[in-house]
């Protein structure tokens, strides 16, 4: 796996990384960053982010660069169903064509690595193996949408309640064990479970 000096991401794969904003004070800085994501191979942005996007400038600066701004509050609750689908198409489709993704909001705590673990679950893995991958490689990444994500993949796949309600109960016994901290934001739930 390679590791970066300047960007703040981490590889989850050889196809999906996750990470925190580009330097949003100081654009040489910001330019330095994405010129070392693109020379890690890094050719696809998903940018979680609401309070600001990079697009104009990256893709002017990099058009050779795929760049997706999904940005939604990262307040605790409940995404909408739209944030998850267009970020898992919008990345399986780049993943399939050869690209490497880059799934980052402000800090690479919650919204980036929530949806980087949805590329993960959407490509076959496990729920916990996807998550202790996250944590081994990004230990400050708490996934606070996690259950969410699991939430609209088993849903989308035609998956029972009792399904779905049995891969939520696993994420947070997962956090337990590991303990990995909630977001202490919000409280959303789905037929009584805590979807954080």
């Amino acid at each position: 796996m390679k590791t970066l000096k300047k960007a703040n991401a981490t590889q989850l794969t050889e196809q999906l990384w996750i990470g925190g904003e580009l330097n949003p004070q100081d654009h040489t800085a910001a330019v330095a960053q994405l010129d070392e994501l693109m020379a890690a191979g890094i050719d696809t942005i998903i940018d979680c982010r609401m309070e600001c996007d990079d697009l104009d400038w990256a893709t002017e600066a990099k058009p050779q660069l795929s760049y997706l701004s999904i940005g939604v509050e990262d307040a605790g609750y409940v995404m909408p169903h739209d944030w998850f689908d267009d970020g898992v198409t919008f990345a399986l489709n780049e993943i399939s064509k050869g690209g490497t993704v880059l799934v980052h909001c402000q800090a690479g705590i919650n919204r980036g690595p929530s949806m980087g673990f949805l590329i993960l679950i959407t490509q076959g893995w496990d729920t916990i193996d996807a998550l202790d991958l996250i944590h081994k490689r990004r230990p400050i990444a708490r996934m606070a949408y996690a259950a969410q994500a699991i939430d609209w993949w088993m849903e989308s796949t035609g998956a029972e309640d009792d399904e779905i309600i049995k891969e939520i109960r696993r994420i947070k016994k997962w956090r337990i064990d590991n303990k990995v901290p909630r977001s202490t934001e919000g409280n959303a739930t789905w037929m009584g479970e805590t979807l954080k």
